[in-house]
């Protein structure tokens, strides 16, 4: 009997294991680990968990490793007024997204605009081609239109930020991302960096700061391959997981609104 006891123990052991591999190969352990402990882990909202898409954009094929600066995403190529193709929400569904982000069009210039309505979305772009480690540079313009009020993303019930831009790079064994959030921050000075208590929660790096050039288009480029040496204490795999941004003010329960535009990652001896 006790035989018999200890082979139905070693029996149930497999079986638990074999279903626990399963649930990591269908669920995207990178998205629902994102939505329970990022930054906005606090916001309540509902969640939509969805089957990870590697697809890369068209532009990063194998066999471009010879350019010099590659486009993400310039938004060009999408209809004024809809909803870029290739991102998908991280949090809530794509109709809420909607409701937020949308394309359009300025002097001949297609870029994303984001108008927050409190749902707090991120969207995102996986880029399962991309290898920071031969292209670390990752350069954007943005634009912050409306400062969510007193919003300080080192503080749970004001994180809220006009612009922000999620980086991925790499993520641990059960899914949880390794992020580096850079923001346009209400009153966080330029240069800050800052990481708030709680698994999974991403580094911020503040870019810009206030109301100083509230309304103008920035060109923004960081050095990810670096931050990312500089955090983790080691190179980033050959495979980045992905991009997204980010337009909030929920927390703050203020107003919030900006643009993005012109994803491109370089080469270190580029000029981006």
């Amino acid at each position: 009997m006790i035989r018999v006891g200890r082979q139905w123990s070693k029996l149930l052991h497999l079986v638990l294991v074999v279903t626990i591999l399963l649930c990591v190969t269908i669920i995207d352990f990178s998205f629902c680990a994102h939505m329970i402990f990022s930054s906005i882990h606090s916001k309540s909202s509902s969640y939509c968990l969805i089957r990870p898409n590697f697809a890369w954009s068209n532009t990063l094929q194998e066999g471009v490793s010879s350019k010099l600066s590659i486009t993400i995403d310039d938004f060009e190529k999408y209809q004024s007024g809809s909803f870029p193709g290739g991102w998908q929400p991280w949090r809530g569904n794509k109709d809420s997204a909607r409701n937020v982000y949308t394309i359009q069009k300025e002097q001949e210039n297609k870029y994303l605009r984001a108008n927050d309505d409190g749902s707090s979305i991120i969207i995102r772009k996986r880029l399962g081609n991309w290898d920071a480690n031969q292209y670390p540079i990752l350069s954007w313009r943005w634009r912050a239109r409306v400062l969510p009020e007193n919003g300080n993303e080192s503080i749970g019930p004001k994180n809220d930020s006009s612009v922000a831009v999620y980086v991925v790079l790499d993520q641990n064994f059960i899914g949880i991302p390794k992020t580096l959030k850079y923001v346009w921050s209400t009153t966080l000075p330029v240069g800050t960096y800052h990481r708030r208590e709680g698994m999974g929660r991403p580094h911020v790096i503040v870019l810009q700061s206030g109301k100083e050039k509230l309304g103008e288009w920035m060109n923004e480029s960081v050095d990810v391959y670096a931050d990312y040496v500089r955090i983790f204490g080691k190179p980033p795999p050959r495979k980045a997981v992905g991009i997204g941004v980010l337009t909030d003010g929920n927390a703050t329960g203020t107003e919030s609104q900006g643009d993005y535009d012109s994803f491109v990652i370089h080469r270190r001896f580029s000029d981006p």
